[in-house]
């Protein structure tokens, strides 16, 4: 019996992955962020929603905070120790953020030309925050 002998495969392993920081905003009621969370400071007389904004600064740092648009007050909130994973099938990325009590972050976006578009994003954040549920915008994310 003879053996077939292939050549090795010629392909180059694959990288490790380098995202580059990305922030997802939520853009909410500022209403709701105030009847949950009276003792931040945020301005009552503005019409801006709040924002909240969720940060990876890197594959091992994130981060997450609330802003006041009106008077760029920040509000920072504590993630413990997360832990990020990132799944990179191009064109899309997907990102998990989770600490000891769960999910923080799960969020999908696809590449394109000149920015990315969020596909799915996902925060426990906001119940961890009381603010109530409802209907937001769309959260949007900057690369």
């Amino acid at each position: 019996m003879s053996a077939i002998h292939s050549a090795k495969p010629k392909h180059a392993h694959p990288k490790a992955l380098t995202l580059c920081a990305c922030t997802i905003t939520w853009p909410i009621a500022r209403n709701a962020v105030i009847n949950a969370q009276p003792s931040l400071g945020f301005a009552t007389t503005s019409s801006k929603p709040i924002e909240l904004r969720i940060t990876l600064k890197n594959e091992h740092q994130a981060a997450a905070e609330l802003i006041d648009p009106a008077n760029n007050r920040s509000h920072p909130i504590e993630l413990g120790n997360p832990k990020i994973t990132i799944i990179d099938a191009k064109p899309y990325t997907h990102i998990e953020i989770t600490d000891g009590c769960g999910l923080i972050l799960s969020a999908t976006f696809k590449a394109e030309a000149n920015n990315s578009r969020l596909l799915y994003a996902r925060t426990s954040l906001l119940t961890k925050l009381n603010i109530k549920g409802g209907r937001y915008p769309l959260p949007a994310i900057t690369i």
